[in-house]
């Protein structure tokens, strides 16, 4: 179905407008998120091929820790950056009532649509640092109750007793 056949199926008080994709413009705005997600995957890929992660050392830092820590404090404030990140359209949709904001970078053409939906959408997006900040705090507390007041050299010890 076109975006025609779709803007004629809209309501004639939802105010819809079609945005123009613009792919390279679209790529480049969203390379921080590509970049969390290459950098998590592949760092999560390569540690489960090693076997074992707790006799593997990272730039001298034991494998098992560094993943301990990027899924307490990375994962979390890679949250936190994205929520920040959308914290701009959810202000512009709130403002304009279109959603996605009519400026906004696309990569096919879309349809920005106007109304209550689209508030609340916005709405969404403006809590999502709050709940961001929740996920790190949680994730704060998995470690606390993981690492058990424990020192990271404890820990390392602890970890590299199991490959002897």
């Amino acid at each position: 179905m076109s975006l025609e056949e779709q803007m004629k199926g809209c309501p004639e008080d939802a105010q819809a407008v079609i945005i123009k994709g613009n792919k390279k413009r679209a790529l480049v705005k969203s390379a921080p998120y590509i970049f969390i997600g290459v950098v998590l995957s592949g760092f999560s890929l390569w540690s489960k091929s090693t076997g074992s992660p707790e006799c593997v050392k990272l730039l001298g830092v034991n494998t098992a820790y560094i993943s301990l820590l990027l899924f307490c404090y990375g994962l979390p404030f890679s949250i936190l950056v994205t929520s920040l990140l959308f914290l701009g359209t959810g202000i512009k949709t709130i403002r304009t009532g279109y959603f996605p904001p009519l400026d906004s970078a696309v990569f096919r053409d879309t349809i920005a649509r106007k109304g209550a939906l689209s508030i609340f959408r916005g709405v969404v997006l403006l809590a999502l640092p709050a709940f961001a900040l929740f996920i790190v705090y949680l994730g704060n507390n998995a470690y606390s109750t993981v690492i058990g007041g424990k020192n990271m050299q404890e820990i390392t010890e602890k970890l590299e007793s199991k490959c002897q």
